[in-house]
């Protein structure tokens, strides 16, 4: 499938945003891979287990603004959990990432969103995925299953294979365009005050004329 984000840069950009995006889930659940097939385009069957937090960033154009998307990797150790904990700080999207052939990374989803609920802002977009959906054979979460859990939590749910490039770029294209309503709705409401439960528009262009 083609990238719906595009990368490729043209004419004059209105303004450069940086999104702090983070992918989250337990170890060996194909973190990694999503993020080298999203900003490099390939594949390595076998990673080393993330060590902490790795990074990556990628810039894109969409809705003719240039948007620098900081995408952090981290382990899926509990060892680290209270690293990671200290990065939610200030994201904009969370993926959180279980392995369809593995029943145990499902399960600990619960664990993944009390952990973001704890330390993640409350507005921070969220989004499940389910990776190695390639792997058929070896399946052991149904689709169905993972969307009944996307359901119970309220968020978007993609099922991926990195190997594949099966939906890889439509999750990544879909966090793109929540994060870009939400700030938008944000910058709305900033351009009105609330003088007795009635909005108010501000001229923003001549701040004299606000009425506030």
């Amino acid at each position: 499938m083609g990238d719906p984000v595009t990368t490729s840069v043209s004419g004059p950009l209105l303004e450069q945003r940086v999104w702090k995006i983070i992918v989250v889930g337990d170890m060996s659940t194909g973190k990694t891979s999503i993020i080298e097939r999203y900003c490099d385009k390939h594949f390595i069957e076998y990673y080393r287990p993330t060590a902490g937090i790795d990074f990556k960033k990628k810039t894109i154009n969409f809705e003719n603004k240039s948007i620098v998307l900081n995408i952090w990797d981290t382990a899926g150790t509990e060892k680290y959990q209270s690293l990671i904990q200290l990065y939610y700080r200030g994201a904009m999207g969370l993926f959180i990432i279980y392995d369809v052939t593995n029943i145990n990374s499902l399960h600990n989803l619960d664990t993944w969103m009390r952990n973001i609920d704890d330390f993640a802002p409350s507005n921070v977009v969220r989004i499940l995925i389910g990776t190695k959906c390639d792997l058929e054979s070896n399946r052991m979460v149904s689709t169905e299953e993972g969307k009944l859990v996307a359901k119970h939590f309220g968020i978007p749910f993609f099922e991926v294979s990195s190997k594949n490039n099966i939906n890889v770029d439509d999750s990544f294209f879909k966090m793109v365009s929540m994060i870009y309503e939400m700030e938008s709705e944000n910058t709305i409401k900033k351009d009105f005050v609330i003088l007795e439960d009635k909005p108010i528009a501000c001229d923003i262009d001549t701040p004299s004329k606000c009425n506030c």
